[in-house]
């Protein structure tokens, strides 16, 4: 059903083809897989499989609620470092956009979409810009609707090529 969530542990048997199954069987299920010791290959071997989130089991409770938000609604959720090295890979296939971002969105949004594609949490931009994470939501909402994304990882792959080396300070 659509919105459901199967966290399944990469510990599992088989869980591959689990979650291969799963998404066979319930395309608008989302399944997360949880790894007592995540790695990058195991990230994406889970996310061929089909999984929409990939995390390490130990989360903190904050972080599980992000990631169920996320696949709810038909995001993909992966850790910044997987996040980091995907853009990476492609960030020189992307094109440039030739509406600044600055004409779309207001001076706080634009540094909240920067330190959430720089693979900050909600927790540490709230921190890092003196705002709630409540403020940090509402901005990212916005970010959203203004440029046409739908999760963290679009958002990212949107602001690639512009990402300053000043927001991961």
């Amino acid at each position: 059903m659509a919105g459901d969530i199967v966290w399944l542990p990469a510990g599992y048997p088989a869980w591959e083809a689990l979650v291969a199954g799963i998404r066979a069987q319930q395309p608008d299920c989302g399944v997360v897989v949880l790894s007592s010791s995540p790695t990058t290959e195991e990230a994406l071997t889970a996310l061929e499989a089909g999984a929409r989130g990939y995390c390490h089991s130990f989360a903190v409770p904050t972080l599980l609620r992000e990631i169920a938000q996320v696949v709810a609604i038909g995001g993909l959720w992966v850790g910044p470092e997987l996040l980091s090295r995907f853009v990476g890979a492609i960030r020189r296939q992307l094109p440039e956009s030739s509406e600044p971002l600055e004409s779309i969105l207001s001076a706080r949004e634009l540094e909240v979409a920067r330190a959430v594609a720089a693979g900050r949490s909600n927790k540490e931009v709230a921190a890092q810009l003196g705002i709630t994470e409540r403020t940090v939501k509402a901005h990212l909402g916005s970010v959203f609707e203004k440029l046409q994304v739908r999760d963290r990882l679009q958002l990212t792959l949107r602001l690639a090529g512009r990402v300053t080396s000043g927001v991961a300070d």
